[in-house]
């Protein structure tokens, strides 16, 4: 067996080699944490920028309306804070902590024997505080009350957010309606141009024929970049509200359309009082500042410091009671002598009284109107959607044909022709309007009574 020794430049080619191992892994390290580190970066921006979700084939209304109820973020902060004054109702009427004291009593300044006097001793003592009857009560009675304001606020909310998506989810179905129209208008324009030119070749056009198809063809061409544009701005609105990752690829939306017909007006008047959760809000704030007034009332009344006392002594020669403990009881009486003081508070509470009755008149009056508008509007809509959709389309759709027939014979002038196409496409759109319309108003109608009405 041969034992051989490496040389310097031998021992320098290890150590070399040993250098570049050490510094790619280290390399690898370095790589491979930042990688990680890049990873955990972009899973965080994405989980700030919306939670993912399982889109449909088909983006219903109804899946929107869920998803909505589960992850907009609006209505999760009026859920949290609902729950928060729910969990204010309890410490809201509570007693006081009550407080534990220990005092050294009585000893001698001189050497500090706890033995030396039959006075000396360990004294423990208890105190709780016991407000006027009637503070406590009223005080959680209003914290109970404005829980319960927030969770009908809260309800509200999700009434106004169902409403929003509900516009944004019509809006984008129109917009994308719209393009269709206007795609299949263009190609009916195209077709005409073609037609046009293809008489003017022959001498059986007119010059003015095909300039005009063209104009037109680049109006309907300017018109599509609009109405692509609105598309984007609808899909990121409708993405926004259902709390999606802003790159989210919308499905196509279901067909637009409602066959529920539109509720009467009086009812809806009447019984908003207690269908809407904006005024049983109202109505709940109304109560506990109510309660405030009372509970401020009384906090500026005479309440009472319960304290009891426990002394552990030492016996000791000549005490006439052998050592036993001391027991001590008393009371502490607090006195509000400035009265001032308590009466600006009451008023201040009395002030938010008359605000709370204020604003509930107020929320009454704006429903009302809302309501009265959003059904004037559903009643119009719907109307509007049952003229076109029985009449106006039909009759465009027939005058195109019969002025396309004409127009092959020679019976009547391109521009009549153009005239029947234009007038097509606006009616057709006119239609998807009204019929989003529809949506719009059914969905602003229900937030305002307060209640499904389909």
């Amino acid at each position: 067996m041969t034992t051989q020794i490496a040389g310097p430049r031998t021992r320098r080619a290890w150590a070399d080699h040993a250098g570049w191992r050490t510094r790619g892994l280290r390399a690898v390290l370095f790589a491979g944490g930042f990688g990680l580190f890049a990873s955990f970066a972009l899973f965080a921006t994405q989980a700030q920028a919306g939670t993912p979700a399982q889109l449909p084939p088909v983006l219903t209304l109804e899946w929107c309306l869920e998803r909505a109820k589960s992850a907009n973020p609006s209505l999760e902060v009026a859920r949290a804070r609902a729950t928060a004054a729910e969990h204010r109702v309890k410490p809201a009427g509570a007693f006081d902590d009550p407080r534990l004291s220990y005092n050294a009593s009585n000893i001698p300044a001189g050497d500090f024997d706890f033995a030396s006097t039959p006075l000396s001793g360990h004294q423990f003592g208890l105190r709780q505080k016991l407000p006027f009857p009637g503070e406590r009560s009223n005080r959680r009675r209003a914290a109970a009350r404005e829980a319960t304001a927030l969770s009908l606020s809260a309800e509200d909310e999700r009434l106004a957010i169902e409403a929003t998506v509900e516009s944004a989810w019509a809006e984008l179905g129109f917009a994308r309606r719209a393009l269709d129209i206007t795609d299949r208008n263009i190609q009916l324009l195209r077709q005409l141009a073609s037609t046009a030119e293809a008489r003017y070749r022959v001498g059986n056009g007119l010059q003015q024929d095909v300039l005009r198809a063209q104009v037109e063809l680049t109006a309907r061409l300017e018109e599509r970049l609009r109405r692509e544009e609105a598309i984007e701005a609808s899909a990121a609105r409708l993405v926004a509200l259902l709390d999606l990752p802003p790159t989210t690829a919308l499905p196509p939306i279901e067909a637009l359309g409602l066959t529920t017909a539109e509720p009467a007006l009086e009812p809806l008047l009447i019984n908003l009082d207690e269908k809407s959760p904006r005024l049983l809000a109202a109505r709940a704030q109304v109560s506990s500042a109510r309660h405030r007034v009372r509970a401020t009332e009384l906090e500026g009344l005479p309440d009472i410091d319960l304290d009891v006392g426990y002394r552990v002594r030492r016996d000791h020669p000549g005490d006439a009671v052998d050592g036993d403990d001391f027991i001590s009881a008393g009371f502490t009486l607090r006195l509000p002598v400035d009265r001032g003081r308590w009466r600006a508070r009451a008023a201040e509470q009395k002030a938010n009284l008359r605000r709370a009755e204020a604003e509930l008149r107020s929320a009454r009056a704006h429903l009302a109107s809302r309501v009265r508008t959003a059904h004037a509007q559903l009643v119009r809509a719907a109307s509007e959607v049952e003229l076109l959709r029985t009449g106006l389309v039909p009759q465009a759709q027939q005058s195109l044909e019969s002025s396309r027939s004409a127009y092959k014979v020679g019976r009547i002038e391109f521009l009549s022709l153009l005239d029947s196409q234009v007038r097509l496409l606006n009616a057709e759109l006119r239609l998807a309007r009204a019929t989003a319309d529809t949506h719009h108003a059914f969905a602003s109608l229900e937030s305002a009574a307060g209640e499904k009405l389909r």
